[in-house]
């Protein structure tokens, strides 16, 4: 026996197609427009490129002729300058020694933490002592700076923001002058006395020393020495405060 459908049953089945090629036009249209919008958007940029290309700063060049100074004054302190150390590096074989100390610290990922030379700063009183402003620690004792990078640039810099070296790695004889601890961790290239470069005034910045060694001070084993002015020691390798 035959089964028919009833005339109710076609309209049914009409009515399902139709909702579903509108449905399947809508999005259809939909994606159209957006292909639409992204293409007219991509083209108008494209053209504001070839239209008004972008423009960069020039470097700008000091001539040969400039009086750079050998020395800076930075907070009351005297910092050698790159020029001095140029030439520190221009003696022996300084520069190539100094190559190999820039590649570890690439590759332990501090290079870019602060300026490279300012590590091998001496201190601030080289003139009054008589000793060279820069040196280079022996190869065996990087490792020990890799930490002290790091807490700069996880935990202080954030806080306080960039800071300049005014002491780095001292030789003994050169710590010994300066009337430096005979324990100096600058003598190890763990420490380093440094001043932050914007404007605190002591009062503002103690509290956040204080606050960064005692939050985080044992998980990196750091020495902490706030010293006249904003100046201030930095190391990890003993946790302690002064």
């Amino acid at each position: 026996m035959d089964i028919k459908e009833s005339p109710d049953h076609e309209w049914v089945d009409i009515h399902i197609e139709r909702r579903r090629v509108i449905w399947i036009s809508a999005l259809v249209l939909a994606g159209i427009l957006l292909l639409v919008v992204l293409t007219v958007d991509k083209v108008r940029e494209l053209a504001e490129r070839a239209v008004i290309p972008r423009e960069y700063a020039p470097v700008e060049r000091l001539p040969e002729t400039a009086d750079i100074p050998d020395v800076y004054d930075i907070k009351g302190y005297a910092a050698a300058s790159a020029r001095a150390f140029e030439r520190f590096l221009n003696d022996r074989d300084r520069r190539e020694i100094y190559t190999r100390l820039q590649h570890f610290l690439y590759l332990n990922k501090v290079d870019g933490v602060l300026p490279s030379f300012q590590l091998l700063r001496q201190g601030s009183d080289w003139q009054k002592i008589d000793e060279p402003p820069f040196a280079i620690p022996p190869e065996q004792d990087w490792e020990t700076m890799v930490d002290t990078l790091r807490v700069l640039q996880d935990e202080i810099i954030p806080r306080i923001g960039p800071v300049t070296v005014l002491s780095g790695w001292r030789t003994p004889s050169y710590n010994a002058k300066a009337g430096g601890s005979k324990r100096s961790k600058h003598m190890h290239f763990c420490g380093l006395d440094v001043v932050p470069n914007r404007d605190y005034t002591r009062k503002e910045l103690i509290p956040i020393l204080r606050d960064i060694h005692r939050k985080v001070g044992k998980k990196w084993d750091m020495g902490l020495g706030i010293y006249s002015g904003v100046r201030f020691h930095v190391d990890t390798c003993g946790y302690r405060r002064w």
